[in-house]
């Protein structure tokens, strides 16, 4: 590529450190940032050297000086193709008919993939936020509630200790709550874009998260509400049970225990994430819980047991059983994994992990049992 212009919101706090509206031009040995909104919010908040920037809401302007530095006929352009809409692709290549526009996704994502110490730091005040949202749930759900409220209650802690009121997923009609939330025979009802357990919303316009189901004493209830904090999200699911869990999700709560412990022990460098992932799946098969694992309502399976997390929800690497990238140190894992029988059980678990060059490290304090509302 002889250059790439980035104008996606998360890839330009990444390496700016605003995400006003602008366009960063990066070229082999120089680059500049084009506000084209909020400019001068935008100079209080960069990250690179106000030589680098300028206001500027002609993209004309910006082709100038691609052509300025150097940017010859029949030269290849790096753009953020997997979010671009097509009608957005069709202008630049009218701006720019001489040139070929490429997708720099790719690389950005994998740059991104790998933590540094400040970005670990803010993923761990978004896990504290989201502890605090636990800590409160955990002294005031109880039956009688519905799945509603029980959302609200956690999203009013989140949003007081910092949780930005959103999250960001890199894929078009997104539709979802503010998260997940789902109770009783809602466990059972595969609804919406999540993988998984979901919930079924309030209506058919946005069909996951919490509905107004009343939650009886007894039953399961799942909360998956993720954080932003400072740019940075966390992402934790947990079980509780609105009084006393029966026999069988107490054992088969702590087959999903220790699966996690082993997960945590042998997601290392030196292997790929799918052979990681096979060897999780080997594992809960050896456990006796094989035919409930990740599985889906109607007897399914979900390949899958996480995804890398940051700057936005859903990152690479997705732990999947195909995937033969190399698992690399610094990268920061929403681990999720469920056990599900039809009309019997249906546990969830998910849990920020930190894969170190020695060893990983759990960034939830929220205990990984299930939790017992008595």
């Amino acid at each position: 590529m002889a250059a790439a212009v980035v104008w996606y919101s998360r890839d330009l706090l990444y390496y700016t450190g605003t995400c006003q509206p602008s366009w960063l031009v990066v070229l082999p040995d120089t680059y500049r940032l084009f506000v084209r909104n909020g400019y001068a919010e935008a100079k209080k908040q960069v990250t690179i050297g106000a030589d680098h920037l300028e206001e500027e809401r002609d993209a004309e302007r910006l082709v100038l000086y691609l052509r300025d530095h150097g940017v010859i006929k029949g030269s290849v352009i790096g753009m953020e193709l997997d979010v671009l809409p097509v009608n957005g692709w069709r202008q630049w290549q009218d701006r720019m008919p001489d040139w070929t526009i490429e997708d720099v996704s790719p690389l950005i994502l994998g740059q991104r993939q790998i933590k540094d110490g400040t970005e670990i730091d803010s993923i761990r005040r978004a896990c504290r936020v989201m502890d605090l949202g636990h800590d409160r749930l955990r002294a005031t759900l109880k039956a009688g509630m519905t799945e509603l409220e029980v959302a609200a209650a956690i999203e009013d802690v989140h949003r007081r200790e910092g949780h930005a009121g959103i999250y960001f997923m890199r894929h078009p009609d997104f539709f979802m709550a503010r998260g997940l939330c789902a109770s009783g025979p809602n466990l059972m009802r595969l609804s919406g874009p999540a993988f998984s357990l979901s919930g079924v919303g309030l209506d058919a316009a946005v069909p996951a998260g919490p509905s107004r189901r009343v939650i009886r004493p007894g039953d399961a209830v799942l909360i998956d509400i993720p954080v932003l904090v400072e740019g940075y999200h966390a992402d934790m699911a947990r079980t509780y049970t609105a009084g006393a869990a029966d026999r069988c999700s107490r054992e088969m709560h702590r087959q999903l225990e220790n699966l996690f412990t082993f997960a945590a022990h042998i997601l290392r460098p030196g292997m790929t994430w799918g052979q990681g992932y096979q060897a999780v799946a080997q594992q809960a098969d050896l456990s006796g819980i094989g035919e409930f694992f990740q599985r889906t309502v109607g007897g399914g399976k979900i390949h899958y047991i996480g995804h890398g997390i940051g700057l936005e929800l859903n990152e690479p690497p997705l732990v999947t059983a195909r995937n033969r990238d190399p698992i690399l140190a610094g990268t920061v894992l929403a681990l999720e994994m469920h056990l599900l029988q039809d009309e019997a059980f249906a546990l969830k678990m998910e849990e920020m992990l930190l894969i170190g060059e020695k060893e990983n490290a759990f960034m939830i304090q929220t205990p990984r049992t299930l939790l017992e509302v008595l």
